[in-house]
């Protein structure tokens, strides 16, 4: 029996990843470069020692780290002023409330990132029953520290648990886990190569209600016992 949710953020609930990606993009256009794509997209749900302002620096001499990042950071304010939640999400977390499920958000990201994110979205962090971020553990996506710690706090098994993913790096956190991994990527992670076990994947969470999710996931698992 399914009795809690864990959400990733970035990208599955409020689709932060395209707005980063078109905003660096933008930065790079301007200086007349072409932005390294696939070298970000490696980095999608963790933490990684790719640097996307490396190359501006190299090719620019003239400009400092600072200024190219009080760049990025007006553009990207710009690209995420007045946006939404993803398709679907906020209609998933009142249908697990009305369920009487537990919620949880686990991200590889800080948590000032995710209340600034939050509040953009005017979405309340109450909603979430735990809230695990990159400032609780020592390892991020696709380490299952995250999940694991989440599991623990929600007082829930791996199996009583669904994890909704929309990167390679975050469902393969989920899978290490021991957690079913739903994963609905986005227009940026959509072309991304995800692991084998990945359970169920959705284009939007309009294409399936919740409980049909739920459902679906309690036959695959009571088929394999």
């Amino acid at each position: 029996m399914i009795k809690a949710l864990i959400f990733d953020f970035d990208g599955l609930i409020f689709d932060t990843e395209t707005y980063e990606m078109e905003s660096f993009e933008e930065l790079y256009r301007e200086h007349n470069l072409e932005f390294p794509r696939q070298e970000w997209l490696e980095c999608i749900g963790t933490i990684s020692t790719f640097d996307p302002y490396d190359k501006l620096l190299n090719q620019n001499l003239d400009l400092q780290r600072e200024d190219l990042k009080n760049m990025f950071n007006k553009k990207y304010s710009r690209f995420i002023y007045g946006k939404q939640a993803r398709d679907g999400v906020i209609d998933y977390l009142n249908v697990a409330h009305q369920m009487q499920l537990k919620i949880g958000l686990a991200t590889s990201s800080s948590r000032a990132w995710i209340d600034r994110h939050l509040d953009v979205i005017k979405l309340d962090s109450s909603v979430f029953d735990v809230i695990c971020t990159s400032d609780d553990v020592k390892k991020v996506k696709p380490d299952p520290e995250l999940y694991k710690q989440c599991l623990l706090k929600l007082d829930v098994e791996a199996y009583e648990t669904i994890a909704f993913e929309d990167s390679p790096n975050g469902s393969l956190a989920a899978i290490r886990a021991g957690i079913p991994s739903v994963i609905v990527p986005n227009s940026v992670t959509e072309n991304l190569i995800f692991h084998e076990k990945v359970t169920m994947r959705l284009n939007s969470k309009k294409d399936m209600p919740l409980i049909e999710v739920i459902e679906h996931i309690h036959n695959l698992q009571k088929n394999r016992l």
